[in-house]
């Protein structure tokens, strides 16, 4: 009985998990036009995705990485306006400080991602309208105006570009992210044996918002 009680827990997490994933595909089904293109993304899709983020309890993070994995599988690419971004901004609360650290939404000009359908493109690309800096805990984050990730995979966005973190009288690149455990991510810096560690709040519809 005990052995039976366990598997049909496991059934239920795997099923669970699995429905999951399914309702972000469902959502993702939604673009439009053959693989192969970058295609800019419909701000209905992009509101639909992150309405499944906070009814999940998904970071930011964690949204984009799901979403690469359904992009890269089917040969697409994607680009998230930050005009977008910033009006759902007003419904959607992206995950505070931490979040817009290293994704600040008011200098977003756009956002890529998804398969590299050229030579000169990374998995995960970030343009600003400007440079950008903050300080957050570990140090100075300095962002250009081009920055991102070559490579992503589950958990993983690695391969950093274009960012950089000041410690001390040490300036080093961030090489990777890591989500190692829901709603936490470890930051791989150059020259660091070990990451930091940071808990990310998870998209969340703000209470306030009215349409």
């Amino acid at each position: 009985m005990r052995f039976i009680g366990i598997f049909l827990l496991f059934s239920c997490l795997v099923f669970t998990a699995s429905a999951e994933d399914d309702q972000l595909d469902l959502i993702l089904s939604n673009i439009s036009g053959e693989s192969g293109v970058l295609r800019p993304l419909d701000l209905e899709i992009l509101t639909r995705m992150l309405e499944y983020a906070d009814k999940q309890g998904k970071t930011i993070f964690e949204l984009l990485n799901e979403s690469f994995l359904y992009l890269q599988d089917r040969g697409l690419r994607i680009r998230l306006d930050g005009d977008d971004l910033r009006d759902l901004n007003s419904r959607f609360e992206l995950g505070g400080r931490r979040v817009n650290t290293l994704l600040p939404v008011e200098k977003i000009d756009h956002i890529e991602i998804g398969s590299v359908l050229q030579k000169n493109q990374a998995a995960m690309e970030v343009f600003l309208f400007e440079k950008h800096s903050d300080f957050l805990e570990l140090g100075d984050f300095y962002l250009s105006e081009h920055f991102g990730f070559t490579g992503l995979e589950e958990g993983w966005y690695r391969g950093g570009f274009g960012v950089k973190v000041r410690y001390l009288f040490m300036s080093l690149e961030l090489e990777a992210l890591n989500l190692y455990e829901e709603r936490k991510i470890a930051i791989w810096v150059q020259g660091f044996p070990r990451p930091k560690r940071w808990r990310i709040d998870p998209i969340r519809e703000r209470r306030d918002f009215s349409e």
